[in-house]
């Protein structure tokens, strides 16, 4: 006779509880809960100051709550939750005078989960050279390069702040 064995839930991919960050006086977030399985797609709206970037700041570990917990896949922010977390900031945040080719280097070198393959095909698809030096490319070139790197990684969770804020219409 087999045992009955219960099954157990994964843990949510994403858990913010009661999650507050102060800047001095100013609170940028209070006391945030959510709770979203695997699989979903999460736009955050609101205005400018509402705690948006804050708040994947603190879900990626470049920026620590006030008060509150957040998990990733069971995770408290830490190696093993960045591990499973693909970040893209808001701002630039790759060297100017690298070479398309480099970064892409650069992401096979420092993520495990990165597919340099599949990097190449979607700058491809986006009309991107990857012998363009960074320092030469548009504003909005320069974002599809970074979403590309950050798409290319298979992770868990991807964070996209203004993703395509800088890119055409019709490119989008």
């Amino acid at each position: 006779m087999d045992a009955f064995v219960p099954e157990v839930a994964p843990p949510p991919l994403l858990e913010c509880r009661d999650l507050t960050k102060r800047y001095g006086a100013t609170v940028a977030l209070d006391r945030f809960t959510v709770s979203l399985a695997a699989g979903r797609i999460v736009g955050l709206l609101g205005p400018n100051g509402s705690g948006k970037t804050t708040l994947l700041k603190m879900i990626a570990g470049v920026a620590h709550p006030t008060a509150g917990d957040i998990r990733v896949a069971g995770y408290e922010v830490g190696p093993e939750s960045k591990a499973l977390v693909s970040y893209l900031p808001e701002r630039p945040y790759f060297s100017r005078s690298m070479r398309v080719r480099e970064m892409i280097a650069f992401f096979a070198d420092f993520y495990e989960d990165f597919d340099a393959a599949l990097a190449r095909d979607m700058l491809a698809r986006l009309g991107v050279s990857e012998g363009a030096p960074c320092a030469a490319l548009s504003k909005g070139t320069v974002e599809k390069v970074q979403l590309t790197l950050v798409m290319a990684r298979h992770a868990a969770l991807y964070l996209l702040d203004e993703p395509i804020g800088g890119v055409d219409p019709a490119a989008r």
